[in-house]
């Protein structure tokens, strides 16, 4: 008996309930499914994908790129596509300064795998007084600021008290137009979610598949639409 694709979309955020890895593709192959038999249903899955991942970026990210794509079923595989071949963690691996001791306290698998190629670099879960970098891995992130889990709090108030330099990693897919940022931010401060959120004014630096750049330049460049139908609906 075949599974109906929202049944399936449900199977799949739950399977994925504790992962890191937001699952792209996997979740993408149900809207173009959706997108390909019956149209009507793909705003309605989106917008359950959201209800599902309300504080993952990509989740919002993907559901704008296939709501706006010209040609519904090619633009989801395009954006499944780009948020497979990100190159934020190699970017991010190139950027550090040599012999850095880096704290990573939320670290993401792409970059920790990136970050093991640099042989000259020291990786920590916790920021020490001999930390000379935390990268803080944004959930989310728009052009203000960004989400982050809230294990981070601490190592973020210790570079702080410290003036450890934050460089923020945003992952692509996780940069959201101002009126998508301000829509998850409404839903996940209401809705218990245990994240926070860090200022651009805190960052250093925000290294994301353009590089390290600074936080105002870094923050300003979403490749989503900010569609309407994403905007005030209630779940």
């Amino acid at each position: 008996m075949s599974v109906h694709p929202l049944e399936q979309l449900r199977y799949i955020a739950r399977q994925w309930e504790n992962g890191d890895d937001f699952p792209a593709q996997e979740i993408a192959g149900v809207l173009a499914e959706l997108a390909d038999e019956n149209p009507a249903s793909l705003l309605q899955a989106c917008r359950r994908l959201i209800e599902y991942y309300p504080s993952t970026g990509a989740a919002w990210w993907l559901s704008a790129r296939a709501l706006s794509a010209a040609g519904d079923v090619d633009g989801i595989w395009e954006a499944a596509e780009e948020l497979s071949s990100d190159p934020t963690a190699e970017l991010c691996a190139q950027a550090l300064p040599a012999d850095a001791r880096v704290a990573f306290p939320a670290p993401a698998p792409n970059v920790t795998r990136a970050l093991r190629q640099r042989k000259d670099v020291e990786v920590a879960h916790q920021t020490s007084r001999r930390t000379d970098l935390l990268l803080l891995r944004a959930r989310a992130a728009g052009p203000a600021g960004l989400l982050f889990a809230r294990s981070s709090s601490g190592p973020l108030a210790a570079a702080a008290q410290s003036d450890v330099p934050v460089w923020a990693v945003v992952e692509r897919g996780t940069l959201l137009p101002e009126p998508l940022w301000q829509q998850l931010l409404d839903r996940v401060l209401k809705g218990g979610v245990a994240v926070e959120v860090a200022n651009a004014d805190d960052l250093a630096a925000v290294v994301s598949e353009h590089g390290r750049e600074e936080p105002e330049e870094g923050l300003s460049k979403p490749t989503c639409a900010p569609v309407a139908e994403l905007l005030g609906w209630k779940g």
